[in-house]
């Protein structure tokens, strides 16, 4: 337009309508779904899908799909940007309905995951299956749990070089190996075996054992996989069996501290004496609690929960911090010796887990003050990683190991969990830490020439302190917990690794056994097939595979042991409310 040129006052309101109307259409169209579209999620984007076929290329050594990692590659997943092939969405063939049990009982819920108990924080996108991957871990299943039949059965686990049975105890077995593998071989839909191994538990599994035996152990293998079997099979005789275990167990609470004694008699219903440890006497609150609510016999829960509340009401050296041991004599710690490893792990998990299943807030404000006081006290970052060694402290004063266990390998997945049920307040940082957990402990198993990770690793270097891989399942977990938040690919080719490097390196002709040295993939075997192999290494692995519907984590949690059990409000728990837990009236 040249200069000095007026426009009609008419054309102008002309121009200027055109354009508002220009404007207001772009706005519209670009800020409206289209019919065909979910609404993306701000806090769960809908994933990127890629084809089966081109994720499944991963070596047998251990390495990543699409990004070899080399032993000399010791701190962190490299992140070069690789990404397989993006297509257009397609949806995966679903895994056969014995199999999903997102549906299980007939609750009515959608395929987007409507009428799960727990609001829905993971978003509406619901993934996709690997079936090639899924029947390559179902298989590595069936050659774990059909080498226990045929070498060691009725024993507690098979020692899979000798090909004979190991029992814990001299005068007999609780059939470790069949009561942890019940819920895997059904969420498998490996039925025929599952039969087997229900048939082994239900004739076979003698509940007056008449030996010392961990009651921690015994709660979350024996009980824990008895519930997990009631739950997806709905057969009243595991129900029994689990009440009668439930009623033994709470004699073993009968000491002046009201903390229970771990190492318990069944058959008498006396404990051996000794001081209690924080996870034995805080690892047993989950699965009590599901037995009264799914029984009506509040009497069965009520020991294990008033724990919690001497705990919560305990004068603490360090607010959210709970020293390892305790007397059972009175109410006092024996010194201030702290971490989130062995002896302690699955008191904190199990304070956010009773709450997630039950809905009771006291028990999701005792999770926070801990987490806060773990990331606090505990949690040691180093650039992108993060470890979680014991600690010790004295006064003003901490003081830290250089090293630390596997076993804390589960906490990325638990301050995940944490993190995206309750968005509040601080929730992106211990987001942030379960991811750069997850990935620190990841880093231990691609800085070895056997791909896998050692029991106990100095934080320098990620160098192996202690060189075993016992077949553990913790990194895998918080492995699979990550991939389901986030759908990100990265942890699938993870998993990926993990599976070959475990079915190079571990299986033999007759089951699976652990590695002496990780270092070295011929050092030799470490020679026991642990029955938590198959209740909780195979079945991370295996979920990390399938959509979010199989044994969806809106509706379920997994005891330490992997057994998975319904929320309130859905499976055999959809008729109690969620809410405070009701306790029983005292005595006046």
């Amino acid at each position: 337009m040249r200069a000095g040129k007026k426009i009609p006052r008419a054309r102008m309101l002309l121009y200027t309508a055109v354009l508002l109307l220009l404007v207001y259409s772009w706005v519209r169209f670009s800020t409206t779904s289209r019919p065909d579209e979910e609404p993306p999620s701000p806090l769960h984007p809908p994933a990127k899908v890629v084809k089966v076929d081109d994720l499944a290329a991963g070596s047998d050594k251990g390495d990543f799909a699409h990004n070899p990692i080399a032993p000399a590659d010791v701190a962190r997943v490299p992140d070069t940007g690789a990404r397989p092939k993006v297509q257009p969405y397609e949806h995966k063939k679903k895994p056969s309905p014995q199999q999903h049990y997102g549906k299980v009982d007939g609750t009515g819920k959608s395929e987007q995951g409507a009428g799960y108990p727990f609001p829905m924080f993971m978003g509406p996108d619901r993934g996709f299956a690997d079936e090639k991957m899924m029947e390559k871990v179902k298989a590595m299943m069936t050659h774990a749990w059909d080498s226990y039949v045929a070498y060691a059965p009725l024993s507690d686990e098979l020692r899979p070089v000798a090909g004979i049975k190991h029992d814990w105890h001299s005068v007999g077995s609780l059939l470790s190996t069949p009561v942890d593998s019940l819920d895997t071989l059904k969420i498998m839909g490996l039925t025929s075996r599952y039969e087997v191994a229900k048939k082994m538990v239900l004739d076979h599994l003698k509940i007056d054992f008449d030996a010392y035996v961990s009651l921690f152990e015994t709660n979350i293998r024996v009980l824990g996989g008895l519930l997990s079997a009631y739950e997806f099979d709905n057969d009243p005789r595991y129900l029994a069996m689990a009440e009668d275990l439930g009623e033994r167990f709470t004699h073993a609470f009968n000491t002046p501290s009201g903390f229970p004694i771990n190492a318990f008699n069944l058959k008498t219903k006396t404990g051996g004496g000794g001081n209690a440890g924080l996870a034995e006497m805080g690892t047993l609150q989950l699965e009590l609690q599901y037995l009264s609510d799914v029984t009506g016999k509040l009497f069965y829960a009520e020991k294990a929960l008033a724990v919690y509340d001497t705990l919560y009401g305990a004068t603490l050296p360090v607010p959210g911090l709970y020293p390892l041991t305790w007397s059972t004599s009175d109410v006092q710690h024996m010194g201030e010796h702290y971490g989130i490893g062995a002896a302690a792990d699955s008191f904190y998990e199990y304070l956010l887990k009773l709450w997630l299943s039950t809905g009771d807030n006291k028990y999701r404000e005792m999770y926070d003050r801990s987490a806060e006081a773990v990331a606090a006290h505990i949690l040691v970052t180093k650039g992108d990683q993060a470890y979680l060694p014991e600690a010790f402290h004295n006064g003003d004063s901490w003081n830290s190991e250089t090293s630390f266990h596997h076993l804390t390998c589960f906490a990325g997945g638990m301050f995940a969990t944490g993190a995206l049920t309750n968005r509040r307040g601080k929730w992106t940082t211990y987001l942030d830490i379960g991811r750069k957990v997850t990935e620190t402990c990841w880093a231990t198993y691609a800085a070895t020439a056997s791909g896998l990770g050692p029991e106990d690793v100095r934080i320098e270097g990620l160098e192996a302190k202690d060189s075993r891989y016992l077949l553990r399942p913790e990194t895998i977990e918080s492995i699979f917990y990550m991939y389901r938040f986030t759908h990100d690919p990265l942890y699938r080719d993870m998993g990926r690794a993990f599976v070959a490097a475990l079915d190079k390196h571990c299986r033999k002709e007759k089951g699976f056994a652990g590695l002496v040295d990780v270092r070295s993939p011929n050092s030799g075997p470490d020679d026991l097939q642990q029955s938590f192999f198959l209740a909780e290494t195979l079945k991370y692995a295996y979920l990390l595979f399938t959509d979010d519907d199989v044994v969806p984590l809106e509706a379920y949690v997994f005891n330490t042991e992997a057994h998975p059990v319904s929320m309130r409000g859905y499976g055999r728990r959809k008729d109690i409310k969620r809410g405070t837990v009701e306790r029983q009236k005292k005595k006046q």
